[in-house]
């Protein structure tokens, strides 16, 4: 078995490739459509933000225009709309395809405009100004203007039900509305993204602690477990920031959180395996008193007289459940991040899915898994029902992206660990594989 599991590794090692960030473009009869590694970016034949569409997880439409695309007007509010020929300016590595940042340029005559695309992931756009007259700019909204804010130089926008952030920076320009004058030559910083406080952070420090109280204000942008959430998700970062890698980062986060869990789990464990010890005592009693009444009253004097609560172990179980979802959470929440952070062992990109990506990861949760199972069960039938549970669990997510497979593939090893050590400090046996396969019978 250990001699497959390496060969496996080193043969998913070589058959996976390199990672890629490049920004693609297509033409379309309506204008042209950018596409980033998340996100989606059409514009009109006026060079106008059109739609945007949101890809991390799946094809989200974010943003239609409604004469806020970045609409160069004049003074008094009237639209250029002049149609201008776009212009495409980048390291280009195949066709329609560019590596590094994407300048999308359009040339009105009198005014000009460029799209800059950082290729980050921070969902990152730069527009560029050119003018030599004083022009008003229309600023992207995601939802209605009740939801609109304006703090110093940046126009915010949001948009609860798809948690989505317009955020524009316009270098020290009057915001009247959504709109904004430039003069001469200017540049506007814009941010459209999935709301996360870790983009703020990086894009804007200094406003960092406004911005996010500024939107707070706005109705949906807050959740009642945030208190919780951001701390396990600063904490996550600060990881990320001592090992400089994604990859260990999250196997030394889920290690912290098990360890901080751990009683929880012993107390579980020990609950089963006193369930477990008196099992011969409850099969008797079942056995002896048919009448349903003094049967339950037999098995209630038995449990009080083992001190074993039948209920405490699911309710550990519950207790758990919500914690482990909120980590999951937190492991999700920096997946653009993992397309742009480096290589982990031999995966190059952890924001990937696929059984491809996770085929290491999933021989490991299986083999930990199966050896979980042998460990906990008492009876084959029992085993069997459990390793097949744990095989069609582990297929089940096999399109998550890598990084979070990690943490499922750390956790399931992590409680392997546990599981042994807490049975064998208690002296329980579980089955071997040959008892599992009929070759030598139990006992």
């Amino acid at each position: 078995m250990r001699k497959l599991l390496i060969i496996s590794i080193l043969i998913v090692g070589m058959c996976l490739g390199l990672a890629q960030n490049e920004i693609k473009v297509t033409y379309l009869a309506s204008g042209i459509k950018v596409q980033t590694r998340f996100a989606e970016y059409e514009f009109d034949q006026n060079g106008n933000l059109a739609n945007v569409y949101l890809t991390a997880e799946r094809r989200l439409h974010v943003f239609e225009r409604e004469n806020d695309g970045f609409d160069i007007l004049t003074e008094d509010g009237t639209s250029l709309n002049i149609v201008a020929e776009a212009q495409l300016f980048g390291e280009q590595v195949a066709t329609n395809s560019y590596r590094g940042d994407l300048t999308l340029s359009y040339d009105y005559g009198d005014v000009k405009k460029a799209y800059v695309f950082r290729n980050a992931p921070e969902y990152l756009i730069e527009v560029q100004l050119e003018t030599k007259s004083p022009v008003m700019v229309s600023l992207p909204r995601v939802w209605f203007v009740d939801n609109d804010r304006v703090i110093k130089d940046y126009f915010l926008s949001f948009a609860p039900k798809t948690r989505t952030l317009s955020l524009v920076k316009t270098n020290s320009q009057k915001i009247v509305s959504n709109t904004v004058k430039v003069g001469t030559n200017s540049t506007l910083i814009f941010h459209l993204s999935p709301y996360k406080r870790v983009f703020l952070k990086k894009l804007f420090p200094v406003d960092y602690e406004e911005l996010v109280s500024t939107l707070k204000t706005v109705p949906g942008s807050s959740a009642w477990y945030d208190p919780i959430f951001y701390p396990l998700v600063w904490f996550f970062w600060w990881l990320f920031q001592l090992t400089k890698n994604f990859g260990w980062a999250i196997i030394l986060f889920t290690i912290v959180v098990r360890f901080a869990l751990y009683p929880l789990y012993h107390a579980q464990t020990k609950s089963m395996i006193k369930m477990r010890k008196l099992q011969p005592k409850i099969e008797m009693i079942r056995k002896k008193y048919k009448d349903p009444t003094k049967q339950q009253e037999e098995l209630l004097k038995a449990y009080r007289e083992e001190g074993v609560n039948p209920a405490s172990g699911c309710l550990m179980l519950f207790v758990q459940l919500p914690i482990f979802f909120l980590l999951y959470a937190v492991i999700r929440y920096f997946q653009e991040e993992f397309a742009f952070n480096g290589r982990f062992l031999i995966w190059p990109d952890l924001s990937k899915g696929g059984f491809s990506a996770n085929a290491v990861f999933v021989l490991i949760t299986i083999v930990a898994s199966y050896y979980n199972t042998l460990i906990t069960s008492q009876d084959t039938r029992s085993a069997w029902q459990g390793i097949l549970m744990s095989v069609a669990f582990t297929f089940l997510f096999v399109g998550l992206p890598s990084g979070l497979f990690l943490y499922f593939t750390t956790n399931t090893v992590i409680q392997l660990l546990v599981t042994y050590y807490i049975y064998k400090r208690y002296k329980i046996k579980g089955i071997t594989t040959r008892e599992l396969l009929g070759l030598r019978p139990k006992g």
